[in-house]
């Protein structure tokens, strides 16, 4: 069985009503020594950006990733074919009633999940300023409001840096808790393990904007680790809300001997936005380049059977 990504296909709509797919069994043996037909490959088609998991009791495990129109990656193997009495008959007995049968083919429960193709992530807490930054450095509108939680999914730009474009994200609110599903919790957190690049964005007149990004990064990392491995810069916005110049001076010794670069803007009255497209673009490049070496030799994941006692 075979999963192959379809750019016809826009959503997983299709798989609400049909949750069992199953590949037909090939044919039994005929006479004179005849084996049985094969059966043809199951192909399923799906969106192009799913990513397939294999349920497990602990944790659900990417098995394939159909990032290109018409990639199509196997999925589940048949079972091997059997062994009619012909294999098994002697000089002395040239009609054995013995036979072999054939296998049972692997079996799998899956999940499916559509990640959209993005560059850069922007992640932050709730009131943070996400998609007033997603809509200085692009032409997105995303929806703006005083409120938390204005943004319920997703929403992409594409950034022209007058040499690179590059889509960025901005990835719905997050919240302390959101493991534990407060808030939007991290429902569409997972769109981000795409990105090249994350952007933890972070407000100036934080009482503690180091223990801020201590807790963001906690937050993804509770929800899984790989994005915060990811290349990082952190952004401190609404520096236009500090009034007090030491104030500032204070945030950016405070910020001092971070393992990422730190960039200080206003993404009302887009100040520092250059600095900052131009600094994460180069770092999208760079993974862009590195990464391209590494998927020279592609991986084909072969999951754990599903136990069928579950």
């Amino acid at each position: 069985m075979y999963f192959q990504a379809d750019g016809n296909i826009e959503d997983l709509s299709i798989f609400k009503h049909k949750l069992v797919y199953k590949a037909r069994n090939g044919g039994v043996g005929g006479r004179n020594k005849k084996h049985g037909f094969n059966a043809e490959a199951l192909v399923i088609k799906v969106p192009v950006g799913t990513a397939i998991y294999v349920k497990e009791p602990d944790k659900d495990m990417l098995v394939l990733d159909l990032q290109k129109d018409g990639k199509k990656m196997l999925a589940a193997k048949g079972g091997k074919g059997g062994k009619g009495n012909v294999h098994f008959a002697t000089a002395t007995r040239k009609a054995p009633e013995t036979f072999q049968p054939g296998e049972t083919g692997e079996e799998y429960k899956v999940l499916l999940k559509i990640i959209l193709p993005i560059d850069v992530g922007i992640i932050g807490f709730s009131n943070i300023g996400k998609s007033s930054l997603l809509a200085a450095v692009s032409a997105a509108r995303p929806k703006i409001a005083e409120y938390p939680f204005t943004t319920t999914e997703p929403v992409l730009g594409v950034v022209d840096d007058g040499v690179k474009k590059y889509t960025w994200a901005e990835i719905p609110s997050m919240t302390a808790g959101s493991h534990e599903g407060k808030g939007p919790g991290n429902k569409y957190l997972h769109q981000a393990s795409r990105a090249e690049v994350m952007i933890y964005l972070l407000e100036a007149f934080s009482q503690d904007v180091k223990k801020d990004l201590l807790q963001l990064r906690r937050e993804v990392a509770l929800f899984n680790t790989a994005i915060t491995e990811k290349k990082a810069v952190v952004v401190i916005n609404k520096i236009d809300m500090i009034e007090n110049e030491i104030a500032l001076e204070e945030i950016r010794w405070a910020m001092q001997n971070m393992e990422y670069d730190v960039y200080f803007i206003s993404a009302k009255e887009k100040k520092g936005l250059k600095d900052l497209i131009c600094g994460v673009h180069n770092l999208v490049t760079e993974r862009k380049l590195q990464t391209a070496g590494e998927s020279k030799h592609e991986v084909v994941y072969r999951p754990k059977p599903v136990d069928k006692g579950d």
